[in-house]
């Protein structure tokens, strides 16, 4: 019980955490509330389970744990032992046990407490908090309060008792159900206490359990209380969650879904809809719905295909292990004796977890492709056009609720370390899930449902024009999914929106408009720095001249920059107006199609560079190619470091990931500039994170990839060197634009001389003059006209002022910081100019002027191209610049501007040895050592049949020996090698060729073997290297 005149706190730290701690002598031991035990890291705890008895004599406190802990208090530390619960009025209560091991002295008359230890004794005044501590007040069950009506509810306090507490109702909770709960004086007993809560409106008001009702605050004892509602008998008519048949996880999946809902009667009755088909977001345990997919895996009369299993480390075999477990345990798999066979792979997630997956490419490569088609995409869109209220059903794991066919199971076995498997639903990986799920998922849903659902891909969506009907079409369809025994996942549905993003496009009850991340990858292009930029960009601009009217007039200011050895003088007007001009017209039409064709033939064309990857999505329609949809994105610290086929293989995994609404279940074609890569549906890569890309992408319907020059693919190419990220825009949801060139020249302006010395420079110049030589002078230029003259006085903090309103982001954050300067903590605005706040490691703080994106360039001009600045390096000016200005990304800026500085590119010389080519082999010591090997395809079939001649020429002597033949086979290249070779003139050293499947094969391996030959295989797409 607590008595507010009794109380004594004193302040203390423990481990670093400042409380008040209260000093109770009818304690026997020392409490630390849960929750401050959570906050310490380095704490010991002993695991114990008890329950202590208060001294009311009826009130249990449940103790999980002791922790052993300093306590601090003024200049002494004491080690304490405290029981933690979670059942404590305070954060912690000091007992007899430490009170008695201290002697601690409370001296009520001085308002003190003495602490007296073995070297002295300490006092330490008195802390007086309890009238600043705030305890909640819970609902212990859910309340439902009928409209205008009132209810007497019981509440749960964090204290045992106490004979007047103040309440103070929970305001939130009031303006948000519209409920009335009055000030109160109450009384604590056995931690629960009564309060009234009335509801004036028109519709139900339901409170869940647990919900804080308010809080309550200890009065002081000079407070006069002159009434305290009685614990009365509570109604027990009122419904709870019990009454309610939803269990509590599930009503916070209701409530978490409904939460975007602002008014109140729709919110009820969505609410009951779902509450009725509760049983289709419950995903606890896995199900298999009524439904059994057609025979969908016609392998005609194809033998078997088999494959060994795969290796695993322990932690993989580990995850297998328990996914086949739960699997079986569900019956979605079963012990399987059939002649078939796929291995298992384990694709790691970005959460650490790993997903099971078969690697069904063999099953997949015989098995006839089913055809089914998916919905036009303008159709889908127009139908969803005029509505106003949208719902997104998501299945949780649709394939594995799909019954199989009988007929297709054994065709499905994979095998483990564990033994042979087959599945009783439908598995991922095959080539005609997505069009057996699709033709389900339409039959049982849309197929008399077609003017308010709609089911494309493994989305499931509901539109209506009025709430009403919206709720009778969703009633339908859950009634519809319920009674097929599927499960949905409530993490991916969302219920009654009144706009969502579908198909790359945005709908509401306004209209249709395609989504802007279709085009952000080229509207945020940074403008270009150099030479190579400019013509990177209008190459790609040039592949859709045909459709962009006047292109060489509108890309005239650009021209020049494509030429080869331009010299970079700076970016004008004109050359700005151009880039953003063609930018417009490379994502308007007729260039970008907003909704794409039945029928036309999808090209992916992918491109992966040091920095990023990007796609182009285009159409061929009968006007020509039309662009979809642009996709770039950066690469990661770890994607930097693959290998250049590892980079192009995932541009192409991730390009086809993000585009899979456009392209999953149709044929489409991808372009790509690395030629490796041409193969990447065709063989193993002997790389296992190629190898499981390959089976990520066995679903989709690549039909070829074929090889582009590179600088044919310059849409894609440009993406990739110049990717787009999210990470990229500010504050505000503005892009950062990166200005790395000197300030607006005029048309007259003439090429710059900078008469700079720069280190390089400057050494080499000593080195070669006289050191004893005191006229010994360093040139310069007898021109001073040539000379750009700048001074770091030019930027006088008027200008800066004035450039900084110019700015449209600068202005406007100023603005915003003058109306609440509280949410900008670290920008302060100073006689009109914002400066930056920056916390310096040495613990000082300085104010710097945020430079404005026009005089950026001036600034980089003077502390790096100045005579008096030197050309130093990146980090050098970084730390020179950063001291006096400050402005975003500007490592970046100056990494790009010193990089396209001729100065520096003309005299600092690279030190490091440039990369040589490839070392020529010495010759050998004598003939038919080394024999090289080719064929060569005549253009036209000879009289007698032959189109091929196989070629084998002594690395020596240069003697060839030459046969005409059919086709260029590896029997045929063996029968020559031993024929007119081995048996005539012995055996031969080293057999050189390119690694085509005629020449690396099991039949010549076996005869290099045999005879004692080595085969060597010269480097991929270099045929240089067998140039004999």
């Amino acid at each position: 019980m607590i008595k507010p005149s009794s109380l004594s706190f004193i302040s203390a730290f423990v481990h670093n955490i400042h409380l008040p701690c209260l000093l109770d002598t009818g304690a026997t031991h020392s409490f630390i509330h849960t929750s401050i035990v959570r906050r310490l890291s380095d704490v010991s705890i002993t695991s114990i389970n008890q329950r202590f008895t208060l001294a009311d004599g009826n009130t249990n406190v449940n103790i999980t744990g002791i922790a052993h802990l300093n306590l601090r208090i003024g200049q002494i530390t004491t080690p304490i032992s405290a029981f933690i619960s979670k059942s404590l009025s305070h954060l912690c209560i000091l007992g007899q046990d430490w009170l008695n091991k201290y002697s601690v002295d409370i001296c009520q008359s001085t308002q003190q407490v003495i602490i007296h230890t073995a070297k002295s004794s300490v006092k330490i005044p008195m802390d007086h908090r309890i009238n600043q501590h705030h305890f909640p007040l819970k609902s212990t069950i859910a309340i439902i309060i009928p409209p205008q009506h009132e209810r007497i509810i019981e509440l749960q306090s964090p204290i045992s008792s106490s004979p007047q507490v103040i309440f103070r109702p929970n305001r939130v909770l009031q303006s948000h159900n519209l409920v009335a709960i009055p000030n109160a004086l109450l009384s604590i007993d056995k931690y629960r206490t009564y309060t009234t809560v009335v509801n004036p409106t028109n519709r139900i008001c339901r409170i869940p359990i647990n919900t804080t009702i308010g809080t309550f605050t200890i009065p002081p004892p000079n407070l006069e209380c002159h009434s305290i509602i009685l614990s009365p008998t509570i109604d027990q008519s009122t419904p709870s969650s019990s009454d309610l048949n939803v269990p509590t996880s599930m009503n916070n999946i209701f409530n978490e879904l409904l939460a975007h809902l602002s008014d109140p009667d729709q919110k009820l009755i969505l609410y009951q809809l779902l509450k009725q088909y509760q049983c289709l977001f419950d995903t606890s345990v896995p199900s298999i719905a009524k439904l059994t997919a057609p025979p969908m895996i016609n392998t005609g009369s194809h033998p078997p295909v088999h494959s060994h299993v795969y290796r695993t480390d322990p932690i993989k075999q580990k995850h297998l292990t328990n996914t086949i477990n739960e699997m079986f345990k569900h019956g979605q798999i079963e012990k399987s004796y059939a002649s078939w066979s796929s291995p298992v792979i384990l694709v790691k997630k970005k959460d650490g977890s790993y997903r099971f997956v078969v690697d069904y490419r063999s099953l997949n490569n015989i098995t006839e492709r089913d055809c089914y088609p998916l919905p036009r995409i303008d159709d889908t869109l127009n139908r969803l056009n005029g509505n106003n209220y949208f719902t997104k059903l998501d299945l949780k794991s649709g394939y594995h609720q799909i019954r199989i066919h009988p007929d297709d199971k054994d065709k499905t076995t994979f095998v483990t370390s564990h033994g042979a498997f087959r599945f009783n639903v439908m598995p991922q990986g095959l080539t005609n899930s997505p069009s057996n799920f699709q033709r389900l998922m339409y039959d049982l849903l849309v197929s008399s449902r077609w003017d308010y659902t709609l089911v494309y891909l493994d989305d499931v969506v509901i539109f209506s024009r009025t709430f009403d009907q919206h709720i009778h079409h969703l009633n339908e369809i859950l009634s519809i999914l319920s009674s097929a025994r599927l499960q949905l996942n409530p993490q991916k549905c969302s219920f009654v929106k009144r706009e969502i993003d579908y198909l790359g496009h945005t709908i509401n009850g306004q209209g249709i408009r395609p989504l802007q991340s279709n085009i952000d990858a080229i509207l945020q292009l940074p403008i270009p720095s150099t030479p190579k930029q400019v013509h990177s960009f209008v190459q790609a601009a040039n592949y859709y001249r045909n459709h962009i009217e006047n292109f060489s007039k509108l890309a005239a200011p650009l021209f020049p920059y494509t030429k080869k050895n331009a010299i970079w003088i700076g970016w004008t007007d004109a050359m700005n107006n151009a880039f953003i001009e063609l930018k417009h017209r490379l994502t308007e039409p007729p260039i970008f199609l907003n909704f794409p064709e039945d029928d036309g033939q999808f090209i992916l064309s992918i491109d992966a560079s040091g920095e990023g990857m990007g796609g182009v999505l285009r159409q061929m329609t009968s006007n020509g190619l039309k662009v979809i949809k642009y996709v770039s994105k950066k690469f990661n610290l770890a994607q930097k470091k693959y290998s250049t086929t590892e980079r192009e293989c995932l541009a192409l995994v991730w390009c086809i990931q993000k585009l899979k609404e456009y392209i999953w279940g149709r044929p489409v074609e991808i372009e790509t500039d690395h030629c490796p890569l041409c193969s990447f549906n065709k063989k193993k890569f002997n790389n296992s994170r190629i190898d499981r890309w390959q089976v990520e992408l066995s679903e989709y319907h690549i039909t070829k990839i074929t090889y582009k020059r590179g600088r044919c693919n310059c849409d894609a190419d440009l993406l990739s060197r110049f990717p787009y990220d999210e990470s990229d825009i500010d504050d505000n949801g503005h892009p950062h634009r990166v200005r790395c060139f000197t300030s607006t020249l005029t048309s007259s302006t003439q090429p710059i001389q900078l008469n700079v010395i720069t280190r390089s420079k400057s050494k080499a110049i000593q080195q070669s003059s006289s050191p004893t030589s005191p006229s010994a002078t360093i040139p310069l230029s007898s021109d001073s006209s040539t000379i750009h003259h700048r001074s770091i006085f030019d930027l006088y903090i008027d200008r800066i002022r004035i450039e900084q309103m110019k700015d449209v982001n600068l202005s406007n954050r100023i603005k915003s910081i003058l109306a609440q300067p509280d949410q900008y903590p670290h920008e302060i605005v100073d006689d009109g100019i914002l400066y930056k706040v920056i916390n310096r490691i040495d613990g000082s703080i300085i104010q710097l002027p945020w430079l404005p994106a026009s005089l950026i360039p001036d600034v980089l001009f003077l502390y790096h191209d100045h005579p008096m600045s030197g050309h130093f390096g990146v980090t050098r000016t970084f730390h020179k610049v950063r001291e006096e200005f400050f402005f975003p990304r500007m490592y970046d800026h100056i990494k790009r501007y010193i990089r396209s500085c001729s100065a520096c590119a003309q005299f600092n010389v690279q030190r490091q040895k440039k990369p040589g080519f490839l070392q020529c082999e010495l010759p050998p010591d004598g003939v038919f050592e080394i024999m090289q090997m080719d064929f060569w395809k005549a253009p036209v079939r000879s009289s007698n049949g032959n189109q091929y001649v196989l070629i084998i020429t002594d690395r020596l002597s240069k003697f060839v020996f030459a046969r005409a033949l059919p086709s260029a086979t590896a029997a045929a290249a063996a029968e020559m090698l031993l024929e007119d070779i081995i048996l005539k003139h012995g055996s031969i050293r080293y057999l050189q060729s390119d690694q085509g499947s005629h020449f690396r094969n099991g039949l010549l391996s076996a005869i290099t073997a045999l005879t004692g030959c080595q085969q060597v295989f010269s480097i991929p797409y270099h045929p240089m290297s067998n140039g004999q």
